[in-house]
């Protein structure tokens, strides 16, 4: 029986599409196809393993791998970090974690810079936690910047608009250069300054203000000490008693007029002569 043989050539070679448009399909040969990719893909696609350019790792978003839980179809993207869920409630988008731990990111437009514990509540938006252990943003917060240290016991609470929020368990230090406050300084507990404390403007204390403190200590005013609604006199309890004890102040006033010195105490003035006061 007789074979003929077929040659390459005589074979119809199918005719290749590509429905993206973006795979350029030719015959190179009688027996070769050549497709190369002229531009962006478009379509779905699914890697398994790797996905490496010029052998390094493309960042990818690891939905549900290692506990972290988002949707990316809402705007939310994760870089690196454990058992984290972004945009977990609805009207929840456009929320970033990079390198975030046991974090709950809800809201608008929120941010983790490595943070640990942060919650963000439903309804907080376009906030941003730099590093920190347990913080969380209340509804209300709104364009506001926590810091804060690692330790897991006390949780900084943001529940401001527009706030810078700091909690380090062992102080804040600013070393070198000035610091400048724009607005009001107001210290809601003890303001206790260490070193000198120089105020080069006009200063207005209101409560109660206490110089001095231990019995060795003493406020010393330089040049001339005005008294607008008068000053408090130490109470004479006997010769055991000297000025400047802790006995009970007795409010009071004091004025020159001429050669005489007003005193001010239980409703009336007094006055003591001091023509000869300083004379030997």
């Amino acid at each position: 029986m007789a074979f003929n043989k077929i040659q390459p050539e005589q074979i119809q070679m199918p005719t290749f599409f590509s429905d993206s448009g973006d795979l350029n399909i030719s015959q190179v040969s009688a027996t070769g196809v050549q497709i190369n990719v002229s531009k962006n893909l478009t379509g779905d696609f699914s890697f398994t393993g790797q996905l490496l350019t010029d052998g390094l790792e493309v960042a990818g978003m690891p939905n549900n791998i290692d506990g972290n839980v988002f949707d990316s179809k809402s705007g939310n993207l994760m870089f690196a970090g454990t058992n984290t869920e972004l945009g977990g409630d609805i009207n929840n988008k456009d929320n970033l974690a990079l390198y975030s731990t046991t974090s709950n990111i809800s809201g608008i437009r929120n941010v983790i810079v490595r943070g640990t514990s942060v919650t963000f509540n439903t309804g907080s938006q376009d906030n941003v936690a730099l590093a920190g252990n347990s913080i969380t943003f209340a509804k209300e917060a709104t364009g506001s910047v926590a810091i804060k240290d690692g330790d897991s016991s006390t949780t900084l609470i943001v529940n401001n608009q527009d706030s810078l929020n700091v909690h380090f368990k062992s102080g804040t230090y600013f070393n070198g250069g000035d610091v400048h406050v724009g607005e009001h300084l107001t210290v809601q507990s003890s303001g206790i300054f260490s070193g000198a404390l120089e105020c080069q403007g006009q200063t207005i204390l209101t409560g109660t203000q206490t110089f001095g403190g231990a019995a060795q200590q003493s406020a010393t005013f330089h040049n001339t000490a005005r008294f607008k609604t008068g000053f408090a006199l130490p109470l004479w309890s006997g010769n055991g008693s000297q000025a400047g004890t802790s006995t009970e102040p007795a409010t009071g006033a004091l004025a020159i007029s001429g050669n005489k010195l007003l005193v001010f105490v239980g409703g009336s003035w007094g006055s003591v002569d001091i023509t000869n006061i300083g004379t030997t």
